[in-house]
């Protein structure tokens, strides 16, 4: 693949800290995976295009993912991909959300990625254990890995859907970067000189106008001051589709379906 050959070219000669065996290798699995292969060990092995044995591809592919080396290489082409991604824009809106490495439930992938023509490009991922996730903990080395990525000149303003809450952005904000994130479930605010409410009391107001709440207080047990505002997207008349494996529908179709029909009150 041409366009392979291209990225082999630019990542040496913006990342030459990479050992070129370790990139030739890293680039054969890259365009094994894009001709089809499934992103498994195994899989990857016995499609890979090399005269040598099944059993030694394998044996190849397993060395590439255990190399310590590459791991540690890997972040100068998250900053070298991360410079070019933001260079020009200095304030590139980043979308921050947990997701499932598999269903089972037991590694979650916390990932930053930039919108980029309607795709999600992504800036830096790290997985946790289960146990882990939505920590305090884990969300500071991931802001503090993806600083470290980051240009210096770069401030990002971070997007977040529900289920962050405020110690998530007052971590932002002591980065001195943007934040906006959706309240959602049973969460109290108090906007102006209002009485506290649940932020669903607000949701009867929500058109497909943004209306601005004013300046607030989110949740009661540690106020975070911030602005609200209230929006309802008109329906995109999108229907569930079965599962073409299982002819079942997904088990969090409901939970996406609710949040995409309750107005968003957002925070920033």
């Amino acid at each position: 693949m041409r366009d392979v050959q291209i990225l082999q070219q630019t990542i040496e000669n913006q990342c030459p800290s990479i050992h070129k065996k370790r990139l030739k290798s890293l680039m054969l699995a890259t365009r094994t995976v894009l001709d089809g292969s499934d992103l498994t060990l195994t899989k990857i092995g016995r499609a890979l295009d090399t005269d040598t044995t099944v059993k030694h591809a394998i044996k190849r592919i397993d060395r590439l993912l255990g190399n310590h080396n590459l791991h540690r290489e890997k972040d100068d082409i998250y900053k070298w991909h991360a410079s070019f991604i933001t260079r020009a824009n200095p304030f590139p809106v980043v979308l921050v959300d947990w997701s499932d490495v598999r269903e089972q439930l037991r590694y979650m992938t916390l990932r930053a990625s930039v919108s980029v023509k309607g795709r999600a490009v992504t800036l830096y991922e790290q997985a946790f254990e289960y146990k882990n996730y939505n920590s305090p903990k884990s969300h500071q080395h991931f802001l503090d890995k993806l600083q470290s990525l980051l240009p210096q000149d770069c401030t990002p303003i971070i997007v977040s859907d529900a289920g962050f809450r405020n110690t998530w952005f007052r971590q932002v904000a002591n980065k001195g970067w943007l934040w906006l994130g959706r309240v959602r479930g049973e969460v109290s605010i108090k906007c102006g000189e209002g009485p506290w409410q649940w932020n669903k009391t607000f949701y009867p107001q929500a058109t497909n106008k943004p209306l601005f709440l004013g300046e607030s207080l989110l949740a009661k047990r540690s106020p975070l001051k911030c602005f609200a505002y209230l929006y309802k997207s008109h329906p995109k008349g999108r229907k569930a589709h079965r599962h073409s494996r299982t002819c079942q529908k997904h088990s969090a179709g409901k939970v996406f379906h609710k949040g995409a029909k309750e107005p968003w009150l957002l925070v920033t």
